[in-house]
């Protein structure tokens, strides 16, 4: 069993963490559709589904309190503390905790949906995430993806604006804070394997990747400062 008494091999197997990550994943594509088409962009899909899971790993790390800190939105932050949650601080693939975020994917894609070698990477993503810091606009993340395929939407936003859809899904799943990104990775997973014919898959898991190590190292847009936001956005 592993902490908080949980059998970490078997989390992402338990019909309430599955149906928690079900809903995420339909959320996810839900705010992205085009109206009145329903058309969906793959890859806006697959960075709001990275981004909602970036963010909650940063708050499963405990790094800070993504409400009270004070700190400004859209700032790097880093530590080992948020490798640990999505690698377990390794870019060795045999070496991934159970619960992190990389080998959550790695259990659900592996072998069916991509080859073990789609994931190869990691050390590299770490690195990209590292050198591009303070290289886009406020709120993105620098991916490597070509023009064609870079995703439209704002990260710091989506996963704002999904948080509430986060919460739900952890008190769901009756997870405590530190496996809060559990559920998200699995409907990250999920996400990528609706997609698969869709897109090059080592370009998606790719972006996924990106967009989740991003905005684990990004601060968060807390409620307060949103409010300030929409507060000095009001005429006079």
């Amino acid at each position: 069993m592993g902490a908080f008494g949980f059998d970490d091999g078997a989390l992402t197997s338990m019909p309430a963490v599955r149906a928690a990550a079900e809903r995420l994943a339909g959320a996810a594509l839900v705010r992205i559709q085009e109206r009145p088409s329903g058309r969906a962009r793959v890859e806006d899909y697959v960075a709001v589904l990275g981004s909602i899971t970036g963010e909650a790993a940063l708050v499963a790390a405990r790094v800070f309190d993504i409400e009270t800190s004070g700190l400004a939105p859209g700032s790097p932050v880093f530590g080992p503390k948020i490798n640990e949650i999505l690698t377990g601080d390794t870019d060795k693939l045999g070496e991934l905790p159970p619960t992190s975020v990389v080998e959550v994917l790695v259990r659900e894609l592996v072998p069916v949906v991509v080859p073990i070698e789609t994931f190869d990477h990691l050390g590299e993503v770490y690195r990209h995430v590292a050198a591009s810091v303070g290289s886009s606009a406020w709120g993105r993340v620098a991916t490597t993806a070509g023009e064609d395929h870079r995703p439209t939407i704002l990260p710091i936003q989506v996963a704002f604006e999904l948080r509430g859809a986060v919460d739900a899904a952890q008190a769901a799943a009756g997870l405590p804070r530190n496996l809060r990104h559990v559920p998200c990775a699995l409907a990250l997973a999920l996400g990528l394997r609706q997609v698969a014919s869709a897109i090059d898959m080592r370009l998606a898991v790719t972006l996924a990747l990106e967009v989740t190590f991003g905005v684990a190292k990004m601060v968060p847009m807390s409620k307060a400062a949103f409010n300030d936001v929409a507060a000095k956005a009001k005429p006079n």
